[in-house]
């Protein structure tokens, strides 16, 4: 990456973590984009051009994480099956470090007590659930049909996702794999 990359890159998550900051400081309606672009020394259009929609300042990383969620898959080691690797990916997250739960529970909230943060998280999961099926569909060696891919992409975002809250994350992930790798029984 080149020093003006470099430059753009430090800006844009300088900006990020501000808005973030303001955001579960004072709420989200009660921040403004130009509250944003003044306390971040650029103007309203530079803010615009780092993020378009007011939404994109709080998940600032959704392209990077749904990189290296399809990169899981693709760049597994010879011999390591896509859930294994999957499982691997997912236990490696944030949210299962005991010292950054705390702020990992902020940021929920602020999701979920933010009806348009909501709407754009699900968004965002959704495009997600369909990058992952697309790999899924790629890089298995059993023929799958598109909705078979969709169900597990789904289930797999899903086991993640309901983990994050569970008293203990990791034990919930692993249980919850083993249900996708193994089959539900009675």
């Amino acid at each position: 990456m080149g020093l003006r990359e470099l430059k753009k890159a430090k800006t844009r998550k300088m900006i990020s973590d501000l808005a973030t900051r303001l955001f579960m400081e004072k709420g989200y309606d009660e921040v403004t984009t130009a509250e944003i672009a003044r306390l971040a020394e650029v103007s309203v259009p530079t803010l615009f051009k780092y993020f378009p929609t007011k939404e994109a300042l709080v998940f600032d990383e959704q392209d990077e994480r749904e990189e290296r969620l399809i990169a899981a898959v693709t760049d597994r080691k010879k011999g390591t099956s896509i859930l294994d690797a999957l499982f691997e990916h997912f236990s490696n997250h944030m949210a299962f470090d005991s010292e950054k739960r705390k702020h990992v529970t902020a940021f929920k909230k602020l999701i979920h007590s933010t009806p348009d943060l909501s709407v754009y998280a699900k968004q965002i999961w959704m495009r997600y659930e369909k990058s992952l099926a697309t790999v899924l569909l790629q890089e298995t060696k059993h023929q799958l049909e598109q909705a078979e891919a969709e169900a597990i992409a789904h289930f797999i975002l899903d086991a993640f996702h309901r983990s994050k809250d569970a008293e203990n994350p990791k034990a919930s992930l692993n249980a919850l794999f083993n249900i996708i790798k193994n089959g539900w029984t009675e």
